[in-house]
């Protein structure tokens, strides 16, 4: 099945997810109880090539076959876009995976539901966050063609298994395949969220490095995360002169990384030069000038400005490692 329909974009989304491999991620599952229930069907559109991708489970002796298979694309991603899958989708996977000794699957996870619970005003006109609420408040009421919710599903794959009937069949991909799409429909709600807050709470891919957690507490700014395509140790305090503690260990795939904050009169700066980033860069902001760049202001954070030194610093130094 292919996707034909517009691909979404932004000036802020484009500035965190340009050239990112990106894929659009839902699965059916027997139940919500990772121990005990099992992955049935994946459904993953490659927002590069338009190909929807479906790998289903004909019963579940067959579930680590269609588990493999489906987690095979992902990792071929930088991202992935969900609705709640980093409370479920993503967990249900690695759990799954655990229960055959495979290791995690770990993508970048840009959680739709997540962005728009913490971060939108959208939660204070709809009566509720689940997707088919959102779509309709987005008008999309019309684009849907399946007529099942995800409990129906369960039920009907049961019956599948029983039965062998693929109109049955038909119907569970069909709203795999649905929620897939209305999901991709859906991207530009974004616009009604804060994406720097979100991004600076959720964290974001930067290189190979996908951040974390970012905190500013009293005179310092930490970033933490986990290394994606590269897996290196290194150690330093102070990088070319750059004003900076570093740490990325191989075996936990983490890095860590410290930089001064400069605080007088309620406002907390970063000194760019210091870190040995180009304050030219920076100049678009109104709060950074003479090398400096205003990250909080009495106790207000600049999410954006946060963001895009962390991003800035990662680049350069990823590009001198």
């Amino acid at each position: 099945m292919r996707y034909d329909g517009p691909v979404y974009s932004s000036n802020i989304y484009d500035s965190y997810f340009r050239g990112l491999r990106t894929g659009v991620l839902d699965i059916e599952t027997t139940g919500l109880e990772p121990s005990r229930c099992r992955f049935i069907l994946g459904g993953l559109l490659d927002m590069q090539t338009g190909t929807l991708h479906q790998i289903f489970a004909e019963d579940r002796s067959e579930e680590r076959e269609a588990l493999e298979a489906f987690v095979s694309l992902v990792e071929d991603l930088d991202m992935v876009i969900t609705y709640n899958g980093r409370h479920f989708d993503m967990p249900f996977i690695n759990r799954r995976l655990a229960a055959f000794s495979k290791g995690p699957c770990r993508p970048y996870d840009l959680d739709i539901y997540q962005v728009l619970n913490g971060h939108s005003p959208i939660r204070k006109f709809v009566p509720n966050l689940k997707q088919k609420t959102v779509e309709n408040y987005m008008g999309l009421w019309q684009s849907r063609t399946d007529e099942i919710s995800g409990a129906e599903s369960v039920e009907l794959y049961e019956r599948y298994e029983k039965t062998g009937d693929e109109d049955l069949a038909r119907r569970i991909l069909l709203h795999n395949s649905d929620d897939v799409i209305q999901l991709t429909r859906l991207l530009p709600v974004l616009g009604k969220a804060d994406l720097h807050r979100a991004m600076y709470h959720m964290g974001f891919p930067a290189g190979p490095l996908t951040v974390e957690r970012i905190d500013i507490v009293s005179g310092t700014l930490t970033v933490s995360g986990t290394q994606r395509g590269i897996a290196a140790d290194y150690m330093s305090f102070a990088v070319d002169g750059r004003a900076a503690e570093i740490r990325l260990d191989s075996r936990t795939s983490d890095f860590y990384m410290k930089f001064p904050v400069i605080r007088d009169s309620g406002i907390a700066v970063v000194d760019l030069l210091a870190t040995g980033l180009d304050a030219d860069e920076f100049d678009i902001y109104p709060d950074s000038g003479s090398g400096f760049l205003v990250v909080e202001d009495h106790g207000d954070k600049k999410y954006m400005e946060i963001n895009h030194f962390v991003r800035s610093f990662i680049r350069s130094f990823i590009d001198d490692l």
